[in-house]
């Protein structure tokens, strides 16, 4: 018999063993529901590809099915969001069985780079061709100040 120190109940020996394997079943269940979810509601977010030149930052991002007018390029300082949105309207009547049916769906993704400078709005340059979005953001740009400095003698 196990001592009243390891026993939480006192004197009332309980097996916990059906309980904690309803809670594993549980969390089994749950987690395989949100892993079903995930596609038929399709949460991932949208491909983004930060790559790095000499002169430039290309930003590329996988838009495949979204129009030009879908695409939202913001700047936010050293920030760079970029967000789509879904608009899905449906709308069904049926005057013979007086039936009427009106679906809208609207869902927005986002993406944030995070550059290490000031991100020049006027200076940088947008392409969207078959589905993919490809940003130039310049590393030099009129904005940014470089200070020289003297060398000690």
């Amino acid at each position: 018999m196990t001592s009243e120190k390891n026993n939480k109940f006192g004197r009332l020996d309980i097996d916990l063993t059906p309980i904690r394997e309803l809670g594993r079943q549980m969390d089994s269940f749950f987690n395989q529901s949100f892993k079903h979810m995930n596609s038929i509601f399709d949460l991932r977010p949208f491909w983004v590809e930060v790559n790095e030149s000499d002169s430039n930052f290309i930003v590329t991002a996988e838009l495949p099915g979204y129009k030009r007018e879908h695409i939202r390029v913001e700047v936010l300082g050293h920030y760079l969001r970029i967000s789509v949105e879904d608009i899905d309207e449906m709308e069904k009547v049926d005057e013979r069985k007086q039936f009427y049916s009106h679906r809208h769906f609207n869902q927005i993704k986002e993406r944030t780079v995070n550059l290490p400078f000031e991100i020049p709005e006027k200076e940088m340059k947008a392409s969207f061709n078959n589905g993919l979005l490809k940003l130039i953001i310049p590393k030099v740009n009129s904005q940014r100040k470089f200070i020289d400095i003297e060398a000690d003698d």
